[in-house]
């Protein structure tokens, strides 16, 4: 009996022990001198505990459970030393179990009434925050500085590795390795910009009445990267400031170019710094000081060749991502030497929609030709310029409502002079030639006069309601432009868009006429390029009247038909001196595709739809002065019909 009262003592007492550990831990201070049992629920009246036991130096706890406390352990040792009668506590293990920290929970933040807690090392711990399960293995000690944790946890939102120095009313971290797809808790919340987004990297962190912590990310969704933040939740609201060095964003930019770029190669060479202000009101504020000391993309939409090049830009704007609203109070983009100053308004989600400014006041032209890529100067590759001219341009995309959409632009390029160019637009004033290709594959030289070409019809030769019916198809202000034309530009942007393909060019008769005298037939950004310069240099040599001239007898109007007189022959049978009004629209209808048109010929037919288009143009001619009424009121009541395909010439 005395042997069986002695053995309980000592498992009381080594029990008390354990518990004196735990609630020092947990900020109680235990009374060691009521029976176990009773103890526990003095601190929880809902204690349980399945099993307790006494083995040499070490009690062993067995479902122990504090409802109130939100702690539930599995298995707890306590490892004692000293008399039975006076037990010293040496350090605890606890393996498995669960925490869930909340107000009155107490842990090891508490203060413990001035105990000091024992070494404790814990396994397999499973922390439930706020939704969050977190399993947590590491160690704790303290000393007079505080409670000192090592800790790795894992779960859902990431995994990290570091330490923690707890104190009454501040607490510190030292995060040495973190993986994190969301801050773990609730307690931070971060910018809606920032979800989503996997991180990898290190911090240390102080906490008091609010958190404050700086780092470095060295991961951003598996790219390397080197990005410094600081983040501070004090007043009610979080920010987060993330600056970084562009050459350790490398990685991400390129990612992020060939994502926006799909079947592109693009490879960048960065440098410069990006700051982010993130608030938690998801306003982010955004300033770039960036260089790309080298530029390299292969591109099928942008030239046949990779083109290489420099680039530069800083800017001052701000985002909000609730929104997705972009705002660039101040840019300037930079290609080469070449610099161009930009504004920009936009949403980019949604129904997005973009205003755009740019400008330079004072564009060099040296710099001008120096600073365009070779690969997309194609065949005016060593064009030299000297001068001064000025631009403005804006630009309003509306995908929500197309129609809204606009485009305006002014130039001057007055001051501008061209030293050197490898293309000689000055042979084409009274003669020249050029190498036409058709849609079908074939090709032969035009020449531009009559001494070398029988065929050629000069200005004064085309019917009277030609010009009319061209213009009004394809650029009703070619008198009044100087070779571009803001209305083109605007009626083409809101076709693409509601239509969500390329359907429709903006390009003036002029720069048709550019395009076909002097380039390939490749559908990129370089050819737009070398026909904006060919324009502007056609409209300086040439005469409207000389350009109308070229451009009627070298269009492409069917396989291997080359020009309106070949094309009158070739469909009617006739000179283009005889064709009917209603003939002479049906010529200008197929521009824009003749192979695409080919069928109506091919089948001897044309398409009611068709012939009402037809109608549609003779009516806005005539309307607009530029077919006399009776022509028009005989070509209405005409309609197409083609020779049997033996007659075809």
């Amino acid at each position: 009996m005395a042997a069986w009262e002695c053995g309980s003592r000592r498992i009381l007492i080594c029990s008390i022990g354990l518990f004196l550990v735990l609630f020092t831990w947990l900020g109680l201070e235990p009374l060691a001198s009521v029976p176990l049992r009773g103890f526990l629920r003095g601190i929880d009246p809902g204690a349980t505990l399945r099993r307790a036991a006494f083995c040499g130096g070490t009690v062993v706890v067995e479902g122990l459970g504090l409802p109130a406390r939100g702690l539930f352990l599995d298995e707890c040792v306590v490892y004692w030393s000293g008399s039975i009668l006076d037990p010293s506590v040496d350090s605890v293990l606890v393996l498995g179990g669960s925490w869930v920290p909340g107000p009155g929970a107490g842990g090891p933040a508490s203060s413990g009434g001035g105990s000091v807690l024992p070494p404790c090392r814990f396994a397999d711990l499973m922390l439930l925050d706020s939704g969050d399960s977190s399993l947590a293995c590491g160690s704790v000690f303290e000393d007079s500085l505080g409670r000192h944790v090592s800790i790795t946890m894992q779960g859902s939102w990431g995994t990290l590795a570091g330490s923690l120095l707890l104190q009454d009313g501040r607490d510190s971290a030292c995060i040495t390795w973190f993986e994190l797809s969301r801050v773990p808790g609730g307690r931070i919340r971060l910018p809606e910009l920032l979800s989503g987004i996997t991180v990898q990297g290190r911090m240390t962190a102080v906490m008091d009445d609010h958190l404050e912590a700086s780092g470095v990310i060295s991961s951003i969704n598996g790219d390397r990267a080197g990005v410094s933040f600081l983040i501070d939740d004090g007043g009610g609201s979080t920010s987060v400031i993330l600056t970084s060095r562009l050459e350790d964003l490398r990685e991400v930019i390129v990612s992020g170019a060939r994502e926006l770029i799909p079947g592109s190669y693009v490879d960048l060479v960065p440098s410069g710094t990006l700051v982010l202000e993130v608030h938690e009101s998801d306003t982010v504020g955004i300033s770039v000081n960036a260089r790309l000391d080298s530029i390299r993309i292969h591109c099928p939409g942008l030239s046949a060749d990779t083109v290489s090049s420099t680039a530069g830009m800083t800017l001052e704007g701000r985002f909000c991502p609730g929104t997705a609203a972009v705002t660039v109070d101040s840019g300037t983009f930079r290609i080469g030497s070449l610099p161009v100053e930009f504004r920009m308004r936009g949403r980019f989600f949604g129904d997005p929609w973009l205003e755009l400014e740019l400008w330079n006041d004072s564009v060099d032209g040296g710099d001008l030709a120096a600073s365009v890529p070779s690969e997309l100067l194609g065949p005016l590759e060593g064009l030299e310029m000297s001068g001064r001219g000025a631009f403005y341009a804006r630009l309003v995309l509306d995908w929500g409502c197309p129609d809204s959409s606009d485009f305006s632009a002014s130039v001057d390029a007055s001051g501008l002079r061209v030293d050197r160019s490898p293309v000689h637009v000055g042979q084409l004033r009274h003669g020249g030639s050029c190498l036409m290709r058709d849609s079908w594959g074939g090709r032969r030289t035009v020449y531009l006069d009559t001494l070398l070409n029988e065929d050629f019809i000069v200005f004064d030769s085309l019917p009277p309601s030609f010009e009319g019916l061209l213009r009004c198809a394809e650029d009703a202000t070619f008198r009044t432009h100087e070779g571009f034309c803001e209305y083109h530009v605007r009626n083409s942007i809101i076709a693409n868009m509601e239509t969500g393909r390329f359907v429709r060019g903006g390009s003036t008769i002029s720069m048709q006429l550019a395009r076909n005298l002097f380039l390939g037939r490749e559908k990129t950004l370089a050819r737009k390029v070398q026909e904006v310069f060919l324009t502007w240099r056609l409209e300086a040599y040439l005469s409207k009247d000389r350009i109308m001239e070229i451009y009627a007898n070298i269009v492409e109007l069917g396989p291997g038909v080359f020009g309106f007189g070949e094309a009158a022959r070739y469909y009617f049978g006739r000179e283009l001196g005889d064709l009917s009004t209603r003939q002479m629209a049906y010529l200008v209808s197929i521009l824009p595709g003749p192979r695409l048109y080919y069928g109506f010929f091919s089948r001897r037919s044309v398409p009611g739809y068709w012939e009402d288009y037809l109608d549609r143009l003779i009516r806005i001619s005539r309307d607009r002065g530029w077919v006399d009424p009776d022509s028009a009121r005989a070509a209405l009541a005409d309609s197409i019909t083609f020779p049997a395909a033996e007659g075809a010439f």
